[in-house]
C-alpha cells in the first residue's frame, strides 16, 4: 500500500514537471528561442566557427531550462474555478506579455549591438547607456531605428511572436501519456537543470575574481544575453563603486604641488568629439572641411601634429585617462592620481569648465568617468567656475564663457568639451550651415543615403571648424596657448559599410586608423609666440613625435610650469626629455586591447 502511494505521488510529480511541454508548448518554445537570437547571429557572423557553435549549443540548454522555469508558474493554475477564472486569465495574460516583452527587448538590443557594432552586452555598453541622456537617446534612435541592424532582428522577433500567436489560436497542445516521452523529457530537464545550476555557480565565481574578465567574458565565459548582461552590470558596479569614488575624492583633496612658474598664463584646452582626422582638410582630406583652421595654419599660428592617437574609442574611458596623470603603460589606475584641473587650481590658476555634453545633469557624487567632472563633491575641487546648461550647438558655449569669466591678470585654465561630430551628425550644426551635399561625396561605392551620412559628417566637421576658430578668436589678444584634440576618431564609410565606432576585439589596423588616430593641434597667439619663442620652437620641433592623448596632462603641466610628483617630463610632448619609444596602449572601452604600433605593424626603429 505504501509503495503504491509513493508510486502514485511520483507519477503526479512527473506529470507536473512535464506539464509545461504539453499544455504550453508555444509559450515554452518562444521563451526559449527569443534569448537565442543574438547567439544565432553571433554564430553566423563568425562564419559558423567552433566556439560560437559550441556556445550556441550550451546556450540552448540554458535557455530551455530557463524557459521551463518561466512557464512553470502557469502550471500552478487550477482550471475552471468558476468566478475566479476571469481574474486568473487576466493575470496569466499579463504575466505572458511581461515575460515576452522583457525577453524580446533583451534579444533585440543585443542583436542590434552585434549586427551594428560587433559587440554583445559588455561593460562598455552598460557605461554608454548609463551616461546617455534623453536627448542623446532620441538622436540615437533617429539615427539607427530605420537601419537593417535594427529592422532585421525586430522582424525576427515579430515573426517568432506571430508564430506563437498562431499556435495559441489553434490551441496546439500535446498529450504526454507515453512513459518513454515523459522519461526523456525528465532526463532533458535534469541534464539542462544541472548545467543551469553549474552556470550560476560559475557566474558567481566570475564576479568574485579580482580582474576584469575582458575578452574571456566575450568569447567563452558567458553563454547567453542574461549572463553577459549580469556580468557586465556587476563589473560596471564594481568599477564605478562608491569606494572607488571616495578614493578619487581623497586624492583630489590631498593635492600638493612643489612649485609653479606660470610659464603660460592662459591655457585653453578644446576637447572635440568623434573627429576623424581622415575627414579633415588639415590632414589631406579633399573637401574643405577646415578652411578657417587652414588659414591659421598658413599664418603660422597653428601647429598640426601628425602622429597622435587616443587611448580608447569610448568617451568616458578617454576622459578618465586624459584628465589623469596616471599612465596606462605602467598599470596605474586613473583614480590613483589627481585630475589635472585640481593641480592647476591648487597652483593658483582660475579653472573654467565649459561642457556641452554633461553640464546640467544632476550626478551623484559617486559617479565616476565622464560624470566625475560634474557632481557636487568633485566639481569644487576641480573648477573655479563651470556652466550649468547644455546648448543645441557648440558655438553657444562662448556665451557661457563670456558670462562666467572676468578679464583680469589671474592665470587661467579653460577647458571646452564640445559635442563636435557626435552622432547624429545632422544635429550637430544649424541647417543654414550645411555646405556639402551628397553630390560632393565622390564615392560610387556608396548609396545616396550613405553619401548623405558622409555629407552630414563633413558638414559637422566644417561647423566644428567654425566653433574652434571662434574659441581661438576669443584669445587672440591674450598671452594664450590652446590645445585642440578629439576624444577619439570615427568611421564614416571609410573602408567598409559602417559608420560610428565598434566595440569588439581584437582590434585591426583599420579600426586603429579610423577610430584611434585623432587630430591634435596647438595654437599660440602672436603675443605668446613673441614672449616665448622657446616654447614656439619646441612645439614646431615636435610635430612628428608619436604621442598618446593619455599623456596630455603632462604636456599641460609642462606648459604651466607646474612641478609635482605626478609630473613626468618624459611624457611631455614638447619636452627635451620626451620618450619617443614609449608604447601607446589602447583600450576597447575599459579593456586592454594591445599597443598601437604592434597592431598596425609599425617598427619604431625604422
Amino acid at each position: 500500500m505504501q509503495r503504491s502511494a509513493t508510486s502514485c505521488f511520483a507519477k503526479h510529480i512527473a506529470a507536473f514537471l512535464v506539464r509545461p511541454f504539453g499544455e504550453y508548448p508555444a509559450f515554452l518554445v518562444l521563451t526559449a528561442l527569443l534569448p537565442l537570437v543574438p547567439d544565432i547571429i553571433r554564430f553566423f557572423l563568425n562564419e559558423m566557427s567552433f566556439v560560437p557553435g559550441r556556445n550556441l549549443f550550451y546556450g540552448t540548454l540554458l535557455s530551455l531550462f530557463r524557459a521551463w522555469l518561466l512557464v512553470l508558474p502557469l502550471c500552478l493554475r487550477q482550471h475552471d474555478r468558476g468566478g475566479e477564472i476571469l481574474a486568473v486569465r487576466i493575470a496569466e495574460a499579463i504575466y505572458r506579455v511581461f515575460v515576452l516583452s522583457c525577453l524580446g527587448l533583451l534579444s533585440l538590443a543585443e542583436s542590434f549591438l552585434l549586427i551594428r557594432f560587433g559587440t554583445p552586452f559588455s561593460f562598455s555598453v552598460i557605461q554608454l547607456l548609463w551616461e546617455t541622456d534623453g536627448r542623446e537617446s532620441l538622436e540615437f534612435l533617429k539615427t539607427y531605428c530605420t537601419t537593417p541592424a535594427f529592422l532585421l532582428p525586430a522582424a525576427a522577433c515579430l515573426l517568432l511572436t506571430a508564430g506563437y500567436l498562431l499556435a495559441e489560436h489553434r490551441k496546439i497542445r500535446f498529450e504526454l501519456h507515453s512513459r518513454k516521452v515523459r522519461i526523456s523529457l525528465l532526463f532533458l530537464l535534469a541534464g539542462s537543470g544541472a548545467f543551469y545550476v553549474s552556470r550560476l555557480h560559475f557566474q558567481y565565481a566570475l564576479t568574485r575574481t579580482g580582474d576584469f574578465p575582458g575578452e574571456m567574458m566575450r568569447q567563452t565565459a558567458t553563454l547567453t544575453p542574461f549572463e553577459r548582461l549580469h556580468t557586465s552590470l556587476f563589473w560596471f558596479r564594481h568599477e564605478f563603486s562608491a569606494e572607488n569614488a571616495e578614493q578619487l575624492l581623497r586624492t583630489l583633496e590631498s593635492v600638493e604641488i612643489e612649485s609653479c612658474s606660470f610659464r603660460s598664463p592662459c591655457i585653453v584646452i578644446i576637447i572635440g568629439e568623434s573627429f576623424s582626422k581622415h575627414h579633415s582638410s588639415l590632414y589631406g582630406y579633399p573637401l574643405p572641411t577646415n578652411p578657417r583652421l587652414e588659414e591659421r595654419l598658413r599664418r603660422g599660428e597653428l601647429f598640426v601634429f601628425r602622429d597622435v592617437v587616443s587611448p580608447a574609442n569610448l568617451t568616458t574611458s578617454v576622459l578618465s585617462n586624459l584628465f589623469s596623470p596616471a599612465s596606462l603603460g605602467s598599470g596605474q589606475s586613473w583614480k590613483d592620481s589627481p585630475l589635472f584641473p585640481a593641480l592647476f587650481k591648487k597652483a593658483g590658476y582660475t579653472t573654467c569648465h565649459l561642457d556641452n555634453q554633461a553640464a546640467g545633469n544632476d550626478y551623484d557624487y559617486h559617479d565616476l568617468g565622464l560624470k566625475a567632472l560634474f557632481n557636487a563633491r568633485s566639481t569644487p575641487l576641480l573648477f573655479t567656475v563651470h556652466n550649468e546648461n547644455r546648448h543645441p550647438y557648440d558655438l553657444e558655449l562662448l556665451d557661457d564663457y563670456d558670462r562666467l569669466t572676468s578679464r583680469d591678470d589671474t592665470p587661467e585654465l579653460v577647458v571646452f568639451h564640445l559635442m563636435g561630430q557626435h552622432v547624429s551628425y545632422s544635429d550637430r550644426y544649424p541647417k543654414e550651415e550645411a555646405y556639402f551635399t551628397p553630390g560632393d561625396i565622390r564615392r560610387e561605392d556608396l548609396t545616396q543615403q550613405e553619401r548623405q551620412v558622409v555629407a552630414d559628417y563633413d558638414n559637422a566637421t566644417r561647423y566644428n571648424d567654425q566653433v574652434v576658430d571662434a574659441i581661438l578668436a576669443r584669445f587672440t589678444d591674450r598671452d594664450a596657448i590652446a590645445v585642440y584634440l578629439s576624444d577619439h576618431g570615427e568611421e564614416v564609410y571609410d573602408y567598409r559599410d559602417f559608420f560610428c565606432r565598434s566595440h569588439d576585439l581584437p582590434l585591426t589596423p583599420e579600426v586603429c586608423k579610423y577610430q584611434f588616430e585623432i587630430p591634435f593641434m596647438i595654437w599660440m597667439s602672436d603675443t605668446y609666440r613673441r614672449n616665448r619663442p622657446d616654447v614656439a620652437a619646441q612645439v614646431a620641433g615636435a610635430l612628428d613625435r608619436p604621442f598618446s592623448a593619455d599623456d596630455l596632462s603632462h604636456l599641460l603641466l609642462d606648459l604651466a610650469g607646474i612641478r609635482c610628483r605626478w609630473y613626468d617630463p618624459a611624457r611631455s610632448l614638447i619636452g627635451e626629455r620626451f620618450d619617443t619609444t614609449r608604447p601607446r596602449p589602447l583600450l576597447m572601452g575599459f579593456e586592454p586591447a594591445g599597443n598601437y604600433e604592434t597592431i598596425i605593424g609599425r617598427d619604431r626603429k625604422q
